[in-house]
């Protein structure tokens, strides 16, 4: 028998157990994790699933501050409704604004000095009544772009917008206006109505004070004035003309006419000068209109005068009265009253129509002494006294009553 103990029953005998054995230097591999899907990409048209923290939560204000906040969006509201009540309220005033002042057709006489600006002349302009509103003329300037104006006299009327006297500012559209010298009035009424053309009472005055040469004034008695010469005609000037410039263009009107008509030498073939014409024609414009009818009435008068009769006008007395300061009366004590005083009166007592002094050259046929216009708007011609009072008594009930 040898020593050899045989092994246990049921196998091998289990092999002692070893600690691991760490070899220096080496890690150990982690056990792998299995791969992980890729992220998806949200889809837009899902909602998107937010953790309930990421919410934001309500705020519960406190009473005091939720009725300031009401408040505060009243006021922000009222703010913006008054702004657009000014803008709307702005702009209709600038749109009258703009607009004429008036229906007036009165001139005004302005002057633009060199270098005067857009704005001086705006507030100069409503100064003299002639615009409605300074202001609103200066933010139009502004912005039509008219504040290069010219230097010069012009002449405006309130019924001008302000648009148009700065378009005539801007071209230096000087003024040309109508001065109108109407027939069959007097001095002091050409010199009333020179004032509306804004010539001062001063500047009318001083111009028909002066003495003046002119052909057509030859054979004038020195020291008369120039009633009857001023020829009735609408004159264009300028706001640079002067007084004695516009009498200078009267006068050379009526020389033109009196030359065309050669009635100087038709004159004379009556018997009369130049200026016992220019008298005889101021009377009778002063009675009668009508031109077949003038020429009647100077058949009566020269009649009266080849007679030795008075003229018996009653236009001449209300003319020396006048002259006098005293009331019209058929015994006024007057050189004009030709119901008392034979021949003709000093000299003319208004202007006249060319036709007036045509009519005292060449009368009409006839021999009537009397004559009286009619209410009617007929003149009633007669030979004697007796039928020129029949005729007033028939045909001139409310006119004869006024003289």
């Amino acid at each position: 028998m040898n020593d050899v103990t045989p092994p246990p029953r049921g196998g091998l005998p289990r092999p002692p157990e070893r600690p691991p054995v760490r070899m220096q230097g080496v890690r150990s591999v982690p056990k792998a994790s299995p791969p992980q899907p890729e992220p998806k990409e949200p889809d837009p048209l899902q909602p998107l699933d937010l953790p309930t923290a990421a919410m934001p939560t309500k705020v519960d204000l406190p009473h005091a501050g939720r009725r300031w906040v009401k408040w505060l969006i009243i006021t922000l509201v009222v703010l913006v409704l008054s702004a657009i009540a000014a803008g709307v309220a702005g702009y209709f005033w600038y749109q009258d604004a703009l607009k004429a002042k008036s229906d007036s057709t009165e001139s005004v006489r302005f002057t633009v000095d060199q270098g005067e600006t857009a704005d001086a002349v705006a507030t100069q302009l409503e100064q003299k009544g002639i615009i409605k509103s300074a202001l609103a003329t200066q933010i139009y300037i502004k912005i039509a772009g008219k504040g290069d104006i010219k230097a010069g006299n012009y002449l405006f009327s309130p019924n001008q917008p302000p648009a148009e006297i700065f378009q005539w500012l801007s071209e230096g559209k000087v003024d040309t206006f109508k001065v109108t010298v109407l027939p069959g009035i007097t001095l002091t009424e050409i010199k009333k109505d020179l004032q509306k053309y804004h010539y001062s009472a001063e500047a009318i005055d001083e111009a028909f004070a002066k003495q003046y040469t002119h052909p057509v004034l030859e054979g004038k008695p020195a020291g008369t004035s120039l009633e009857g010469y001023l020829y009735p005609e609408t004159y264009y000037v300028t706001s640079d003309t002067t007084v004695e410039q516009l009498i200078g263009a009267a006068l050379d009107e009526f020389q033109k006419q009196i030359e065309k008509l050669s009635l100087r030498p038709m004159l004379a073939q009556e018997s009369f000068t130049l200026y016992q014409g220019i008298t005889l024609a101021s009377i009778i414009e002063k009675e009668v209109t009508n031109t077949s009818d003038q020429r009647q009435v100077a058949q009566v008068f020269e009649k009266r005068l080849k007679e030795g009769m008075v003229l018996g006008s009653d236009v001449t007395y209300h003319y020396g009265a006048k002259l006098l300061g005293v009331a019209a009366s058929p015994d006024v004590d007057s050189p004009y009253n030709t119901r008392k005083v034979t021949g003709l009166p000093p000299g003319p007592i208004a202007n006249f129509h060319i036709d007036a002094l045509k009519a005292v050259a060449e009368p009409a046929q006839g021999d009537y002494l009397f004559f009286v216009a009619g209410d009617d708007g007929v003149t009633h011609f007669a030979r004697t006294n007796a039928e020129h009072e029949a005729n007033i008594r028939q045909y001139c009930q409310k006119l004869c009553s006024t003289f």
